[in-house]
């Protein structure tokens, strides 16, 4: 019963330990960033699209023009505008990440039949001989990137080895300000290393500014990772710090988990709250919290 019970309590937990690495953010705030140094006023007098492509036809031409996938053009287009004169890798990581969306699109839209309209389906061609020739291009050339981003993408796209242990000799470092790259990390540590893994999500933990942007399956990792260690009060604290970031999850589990193992329920629930308002307030630290303690 034991036994049962542990492999019911992760099986609940979560199936799935970290979400896929963000993009759309990021892609948004690179040209966003661009468009604001470039203007000296964010996106008050930004160009529209058919500005861009009537005075930078370069541009715009090799893409499918009809009206599908209009919204994963419009990323590319902006991000090769407003990084024209780059000498910096960094804008070709959120540029692949939009020719692929891109691709999908036109991919999906080329098998739709256009009776009485043929001539789409050699527009959205050569949008699919563009994007595949991008990517292969941009791919080669961002290669031996020392760019984080760049090595996570060729880490996760090709199975680069060199570049995933640049991505992870950065991870490992104090230059790290985005929570995501941690996450990233922790998925491949948890494999070996569960002691490693735990110190990196509270690294990650530890750079969120905003509550709201925390990703939830950190908390569902470390719940987990309590029952494989048999340590079921970090399990509970964590199950319960769950809670108060995912409106879907009720208390059920977790107080059956208390019950199950007699824990010592009003200290664990008093340490729950300490880091919900240390999350909430973007001051966690697990080194004050004494998370090592439990």
């Amino acid at each position: 019963m034991l036994i049962s019970f542990k492999t019911s309590m992760k099986t609940r937990i979560t199936t799935n330990l970290f979400s896929k690495f963000p993009t759309k953010g990021y892609v948004t705030t690179v040209w966003l960033a661009a468009a604001t140094t470039l203007t000296g006023c964010g996106d008050l007098f930004e160009p529209t699209i058919s500005e861009i492509c009537e005075s930078h036809s370069e541009i715009c031409l090799d893409l499918s023009l009809d009206a599908r996938c209009r919204g994963e053009r419009a990323e590319i287009i902006r991000l090769r505008y407003y990084n024209q004169d780059s000498k910096d890798d960094a804008y070709k990581f959120p540029l692949l990440l939009s020719f692929e969306e891109y691709l999908t699109c036109v991919e999906e839209v080329q098998h739709i039949e256009h009776v009485k309209r043929k001539g789409k389906e050699a527009t959205r061609l050569k949008g699919v001989i563009t994007a595949q020739r991008e990517i292969k291009r941009l791919s080669r050339e961002t290669k031996d990137s020392l760019d984080p981003y760049l090595s996570y993408y060729h880490w996760t796209r090709y199975n680069d080895k060199e570049a995933f242990h640049r991505f992870e000799r950065y991870a490992a470092s104090n230059r790290v300000s985005d929570p995501k790259l941690l996450v990233a990390l922790a998925s491949v540590q948890i494999k070996t290393d569960q002691k490693r893994t735990i110190e990196t999500l509270y690294r990650a933990l530890s750079l969120y500014k905003d509550s709201d942007d925390i990703d939830v399956s950190i908390f569902y990792s470390l719940a987990s990772m309590g029952m494989d260690m048999d340590n079921y009060r970090f399990s509970y604290v964590w199950y319960g710090v769950a809670e108060a970031f995912d409106e879907r999850l009720n208390d059920t589990q977790r107080v059956q988990l208390g019950q199950r193992y007699a824990l010592p329920v009003g200290i664990l629930d008093n340490i729950v709250d300490e880091i919900v308002s240390n999350l909430n307030s973007a001051t966690f630290n697990a080194d004050s919290l004494k998370l090592d303690k439990l």
